[in-house]
């Protein structure tokens, strides 16, 4: 997000969906051995107004795999979206993606998911929806092993884990809707330090590295120097700082000035196994400047910075309608701005998601073409001298090559809100982050 951030959209996330607990349900087995999917029994009734009829997980090309689901309702009503989650053994979540917004009546409704790759190991799944922000999980839960010459992941592919468990949100992997590139900076923020520029690839970090797995979609070979995959019960403060550049519990004015709410560490929380940034109406005062809200950041200034490398976060983005709400951000910014660069991996503008890079030559970018609202997203960029290369779901989106500067930047994750857009402002809204992680070669 911005220190020099586009300011003529908003930002926002809807609130946080609601857990439910899964019962004991029995569980039904599937092997793949070869490329061959066999599978058992399938187990007890699911809840009393939604059952699933049927549910099975078939090969697809390139040895990945896919899920298809018969679900049925004894009432119509009309799920935000309809999903197939993936559980590993250790509760890593590899949710297939394709999660989508249907309508469900007594008529059997089939839902076919995307397809996508899996580890060797072996996983539960089952079918879960979401209807007015909350998630129900449904039975049968069943449960397919891979393993050499099965399903073993191309290059490029994670193993997402610590998103929220079984009864949480699933991942959805859709596309988004274009909207206007970059837009009129303001509201640059105060800050202090200065940055060592370093034309090579450099990190300096006091946190443990990240899981081994490789970025999403961005090609190369790479080694993890970061990682948070949020699954204890508070933030990690040996690698994030829960607001921007103030005391530690102050609360602090935002990045950028168009911004409707004030940050406290007080809306940051790790549960579930994702960091909560929330978002709440609660009128607060900080530098004589009184704003509507108050929410979540995170930084990781003087914990972790970086010069050059992979970054990405799987994050979770409530939409308001079919649009992405507020003004949601994954971004990279160094100690001067502008000289030493602001790096935006992902900017929830005008309901769209949006890339950036801004230095003292502009700020261009563009937006994703799609939607991605109302499900998890994996948002990535691969930052090396000269350019700048941003991936969504594992898909390059964009890519920038002028004004790339090559200063040391840190991780930023921010819940914001630009009042002045009130076409897709949601309040209260929670935005959810799975896991954070950098690479360099």
């Amino acid at each position: 997000m911005p220190m020099n951030r586009t300011i003529d959209i908003q930002r926002h996330r809807r609130p946080r969906a609601t857990r439910t607990k899964l019962g004991a349900l029995a569980l039904a087995t599937a092997a793949i051995a070869g490329g061959v999917l066999t599978q058992t029994n399938q187990a007890e009734a699911a809840t009393a107004d939604v059952v699933v009829d049927s549910l099975a997980v078939s090969a697809a090309p390139n040895g990945q795999l896919k899920a298809t689901a018969k679900v049925h309702s004894t009432r119509t009503i009309k799920p935000q979206a309809l999903a197939v989650v993936v559980r590993s053994a250790n509760g890593g979540h590899y949710d297939f993606p394709g999660a989508t917004a249907t309508t469900l009546g007594p008529k059997p409704t089939t839902y076919a998911s995307g397809s996508r790759a899996f580890p060797a190991g072996t996983y539960t799944y089952y079918v879960a929806y979401e209807l007015h922000d909350r998630w129900r999980s449904l039975s049968p839960v069943k449960s397919f092993t891979t393993g050499t010459g099965a399903t073993t992941p191309p290059t490029g592919t994670p193993a997402p884990t610590g998103t929220p468990a079984p009864t949480g949100t699933p991942t959805s992997t859709a596309t988004p809707t274009p909207t206007p590139t970059a837009s009129t900076p303001s509201g640059t923020p105060t800050q202090t330090a200065t940055p060592t520029p370093t034309p090579t690839s450099s990190t300096t970090s006091s946190a443990p590295p990240a899981t081994a797995a490789a970025p999403v979609g961005i090609p190369g070979t790479w080694r993890p120097v970061f990682g948070d995959e949020f699954n204890g019960t508070g933030l990690d403060s040996s690698k994030w700082n829960a607001n921007w550049f103030g005391c530690s519990g102050c609360v602090t004015k935002p990045p950028n000035s168009a911004e409707g709410s004030a940050y406290s560490p007080s809306q940051v929380t790790v549960g579930d196994g994702s960091l909560h940034l929330k978002l709440i109406q609660q009128p607060t005062t900080v530098g004589g400047k009184t704003y509507p809200n108050v929410s979540g950041l995170v930084t990781s200034n003087g914990k972790a910075q970086f010069t050059y490398g992979a970054f990405e976060a799987r994050i979770y983005t409530p939409s308001s309608g079919t649009k992405m709400a507020n003004w949601p951000s994954f971004w990279l910014d160094g100690q001067n701005w502008p000289t030493d660069g602001e790096l935006d991996v992902l900017e929830g503008l005008g309901g769209s998601a949006c890339y950036h890079f801004h230095s003292t030559a502009g700020g261009p970018g563009g937006c994703a073409s799609g939607t991605y609202s109302g499900g998890w997203h994996t948002f990535g960029a691969e930052w090396k001298q000269g350019s700048v290369t941003y991936y969504y779901d594992g898909k390059q989106v964009g890519q920038i090559t002028s004004g790339i500067t090559s200063a040391p930047m840190y991780l930023i994750l921010n819940n914001a809100i630009n009042p002045s857009h009130s076409g897709t402002n949601v309040v209260p809204a929670d935005m959810m982050v799975d896991y954070v992680r950098a690479w360099q070669h």
